[in-house]
């Protein structure tokens, strides 16, 4: 059996959730306005666009002259060209420059423009490297056109653009300094090639002086042979007689008598 404190919780547990089902149930939906544009931005003056310091809005209703969309679309023989300049030289100083025709397979210097002493080589930016001359962003450009048919919008030029054209300024070149006058230098020592070189080790004093005789040596000196051919036997110095030893000699050969020849007696 329950006690009669249960029942009494039970109870009261019911009654509140039925309060909070009739609240429910008793709100309603609020209405929400929506707007004739449908993004709330109303009639604020301020909300206008503004171009970021340093720029300026594009003047729609001035002539773009041969640039209009339709006219490079309609004409052949036009191209666009892309190109970049210093910020030391304007568009008017380009005007009468004559350049080379350029080719677009490879990079090539097709002139040059002088302004202020400072001379600036022009480049055609072709498929290859262009490190050296720089302008590699170029190729990632594309051009915009006015359109008179959509009151002077830009838009993606109907044409690709045929050449990159880029100038900069030379670099200047180090003079090459004058060369002096040496007075005393050695003659350049001989240089030999490694394989037909032949390496040998000779002691010291091998290669005496003594048994080495010039060819002008050789031809002063005639009748004397080299110590090398002369026999190893000395020669004998012959006695050079005089007059005066020959006549005493004489003298006494005729004095001196004769000797007797001495006999032997045979044995019988």
């Amino acid at each position: 059996m329950s006690s009669p404190e249960l029942q009494t919780t039970t109870a009261e547990k019911f009654d509140k959730k039925k309060d909070k089902s009739s609240k429910k149930k008793k709100t309603k939906p609020t209405p929400v306005t929506i707007a004739e544009l449908g993004k709330n931005e109303g009639d604020n003056p301020h909300w206008a666009y503004k171009p970021p310091p340093g720029a300026i809005l594009v003047d729609h209703s001035v002539d773009p002259g041969p640039f209009e969309w339709d006219t490079v679309r309609n004409n052949d023989d036009l191209e666009l060209w892309l190109i970049r300049v210093p910020d030391s030289i304007k568009a008017q100083h380009l005007e009468g420059v004559e350049i080379d025709r350029p080719v677009s397979s490879r990079t090539a210097r097709v002139g040059s423009l002088t302004r202020k002493n400072v001379v600036h080589d022009i480049w055609s930016a072709g498929d290859g490297e262009t490190d050296f001359i720089g302008g590699e962003e170029l190729r990632c450009l594309s051009c915009l056109l006015p359109r008179k048919k959509k009151k002077g919008k830009l838009s993606i030029a109907p044409k690709a653009i045929a050449r990159h054209i880029v100038i900069s300024a030379r670099q200047a070149v180090p003079t090459v300094p004058r060369l002096q006058p040496i007075i005393h230098q050695n003659p350049p020592r001989p240089s030999y090639p490694k394989d037909v070189l032949k390496h040998q080790f000779v002691p010291y004093g091998a290669r005496s002086q003594s048994g080495i005789f010039t060819t002008e040596e050789s031809m002063d000196i005639e009748g004397v042979a080299p110590p090398d051919v002369i026999s190893e036997k000395p020669r004998q110095e012959v006695p050079q007689v005089t007059e005066m030893e020959s006549k005493e000699k004489k003298r006494k050969k005729e004095g001196e008598s004769p000797k007797k020849s001495k006999k032997h007696k045979s044995k019988d």
